[in-house]
């Protein structure tokens, strides 16, 4: 492979990586009824040895719905990312996934869900990188007086598709956070996302978000 194409492959293997890390992914449990959320994230990818960090940033609408102990997500992002070598490149990411309560009901705080989700960019088609994961997530409801409490995390293992990798193409990673809801429906949250299992070859990625939601009652 000549120098250009192997500069190329890297820039789009920590494309790839910044990309997934700069909205973490959700499991804080199956909200009842209908909620639509904006979320602004910003992603890392340190890289061992390299010119510097791959860093991205993101704006994120979604919605999701939840009827008893099953929930459904979608959502839609526009991430930009700023490499350490190279001009800034922007996509538009689809995302959905969907939830199991596995433990907890009406009257119990804490719930443990099992989620399954994939997310794709719409760039290039049917070669586009996408990423598939699935793992459980504990969410805890604090009830207060003018507001709710629920941090929640959520361990999982990917799986990465048509991106180059390291090893195994499945990977172990966290996310975590905490939600704050008000009595008019409105609420804030944040969230952290590490790729644990993303290290091999010399790379760790890792996002933080900040957002708002609307649930209607």
């Amino acid at each position: 492979m000549t120098a250009a194409l192997g500069l190329l492959s890297a820039t789009l293997a920590a494309a790839a990586g910044a990309q997934d890390a700069a909205v973490p992914v959700r499991n804080a449990g199956v909200t009842q009824g209908i909620s639509v959320a904006a979320d602004l994230g910003f992603g890392r990818l340190q890289r061992t040895g390299a010119a510097g960090d791959d860093r991205s940033r993101a704006i994120a609408l979604g919605g999701s719905a939840g009827f008893g102990p099953v929930g459904i997500a979608i959502g839609v992002s526009r991430v930009t990312i700023d490499p350490a070598l190279g001009g800034n490149q922007s996509s538009s990411v689809l995302t959905g996934s969907a939830q199991v309560t596995v433990f907890g009901g009406p009257l119990v705080p804490l719930k443990i869900v099992w989620q399954a989700g994939a997310d794709r960019s719409l760039t290039n088609g049917g070669g586009s990188p996408w990423r598939g994961w699935a793992g459980l997530g504990a969410a805890l409801s604090i009830p207060a007086a003018v507001l709710s409490i629920k941090p929640w995390i959520a361990p999982r293992l990917d799986y990465i598709g048509n991106r180059p990798v390291t090893g195994s193409r499945v990977k172990t990673a966290l996310s975590a956070g905490i939600d704050l809801g008000l009595l008019n429906g409105w609420g804030l949250r944040v969230g952290y996302d590490s790729r644990l299992g993303w290290s091999g070859g010399g790379t760790a990625a890792s996002g933080v978000s900040i957002g708002t939601s609307y649930h209607f009652r």
